[in-house]
């Protein structure tokens, strides 16, 4: 398998996976009212696509602050789908 060939199966499954976490976070949504999973959904899309998207953008010198950025942004994400996933499991009736 050469190098190209690899980098678009690596695509492909990174971006069926995330399709997929989409899909069923916005099941989840729609079922259950759960918030941390469209949470983890926009984490995985500003550290994707959108990551992707503004590395083109920008010039290679400033790649490093699109880096930064959306690290803290995924980060944040995650912390909010952890802060929501807690509050669900403290207030779980008994």
């Amino acid at each position: 398998m050469t190098d190209n060939q690899l980098k678009m199966a690596f695509s492909i499954l990174n971006y069926s996976l995330g399709v997929f976490i989409a899909i069923m976070s916005l099941k989840l949504f729609t079922k259950k009212g759960l918030t941390a999973p469209i949470y983890i959904t926009a984490a995985i899309v500003v550290v994707g696509p959108i990551e992707n998207l503004l590395m083109r953008i920008v010039k290679p010198e400033d790649r490093w602050l699109v880096d930064q950025l959306t690290s803290v942004a995924f980060l944040i994400f995650l912390l909010l789908a952890v802060l929501e996933s807690g509050k669900s499991l403290m207030y779980r009736p008994q």
